[in-house]
């Protein structure tokens, strides 16, 4: 299934949009902040030059013409402070991440971005969205839950790519019925 950007996506406080080329250095930040890299996977970066080149790629994958990757940016009051991108598509089923910069945690801004996200993915035709979580981190458990998705499982002892396990717990919510734009929680376990 093709995903269907907007330029822009506004919410209460924030808009979602794709990146633009000025967004690389703070993308890159985002990328290498070691309170994110705790609970959302990013690679371990060697240099500033190689999470550049990863948010270069990002910033590709958030072009409207890219059909293929969801990529917005979180923006507020036109500063960048997080993302929401896909994890997988298969079929019409995807995985969502989200990262908001720790400086702005605990506000309901990932909740709000995530809301957003699953309204657009709606609209465009998905019929589960999902997303994890590593098992320790509950306020993205709280932002899930917020959002209207429901626990379906645990996969345990996921490699991370720090070389260590971790439990991640899955949240997903569903699409009840195609000619009905309702969603449902999962009832999967």
């Amino acid at each position: 299934m093709n995903i269907c950007k907007k330029r822009r996506i506004q919410t209460a406080r924030l808009e979602l949009k794709p990146y633009s080329a000025q967004d690389v250095g703070a993308l890159a930040a985002l990328l290498m902040n070691p309170e994110i890299a705790k609970t959302f996977m990013v690679p371990k970066f060697e240099s500033i030059a190689q999470a550049e080149a990863l948010a270069e790629k990002l910033v590709g994958f958030s072009r409207i013409e890219d059909v293929r990757h969801l990529e917005y940016g979180i923006y507020l009051n036109g500063a960048l402070i997080g993302f929401v991108n896909d994890c997988g598509i298969e079929g019409d089923a995807i995985e969502i991440g989200y990262v908001v910069h720790p400086e702005y945690q605990g506000r309901g801004y990932a909740s709000e971005a995530v809301k957003a996200v699953l309204g657009e993915l709606r609209e465009t035709g998905f019929r589960k969205v999902s997303a994890g979580y590593f098992a320790e981190n509950e306020a993205s458990r709280r932002v899930m839950e917020k959002c209207g998705m429901r626990k379906e499982g645990v996969l345990r002892q996921r490699l991370y790519n720090k070389g260590k396990f971790v439990d991640v717990a899955l949240y997903a919510i569903l699409k009840s019925d195609p000619r009905k734009p309702v969603w449902v929680p999962s009832q999967t376990l």
